[in-house]
């Protein structure tokens, strides 16, 4: 099981991102939010974009945009690029929920290599 500390590590990564200017640009107009929900951990932690920038936040917000239901080690293994996300969506281990269009910006984070 992934700690909570190791998820938020992720998720900055995955925001810090928006610090390229070309990688910000994609986000233009894009003002979501991203519920993530690990229930092996009983942890909430969201996404927030905003003015082409993306920030963490801790708790749930029953408003969001989106949201993913996944298992911490599963969702580090994403993260990484130690697993195929959407092999895992096929699978079923992946639960997005909301618009697919706003879930489909968000692959440009599962391309990145670290």
């Amino acid at each position: 099981m992934a700690t909570i500390e190791q998820l938020k590590d992720a998720l900055n990564k995955w925001a810090s991102l928006l610090d390229d200017p070309e990688i910000a640009e994609e986000f233009e107009g894009y003002n979501k939010t991203m519920q993530f929900v690990f229930p092996d951990i009983d942890a909430k932690v969201k996404l927030v974009f905003e003015n082409q920038k993306a920030r963490v936040e801790d708790g749930f917000d029953e408003n969001a945009d989106m949201s993913l239901e996944v298992e911490s080690d599963l969702f580090l293994g994403i993260s990484t690029g130690d697993v195929d996300p959407m092999e895992a969506f096929m699978e079923g281990t992946l639960k997005p929920k909301g618009s697919m269009s706003d879930l489909e910006k968000l692959e440009i984070f599962m391309d990145v290599d670290y």
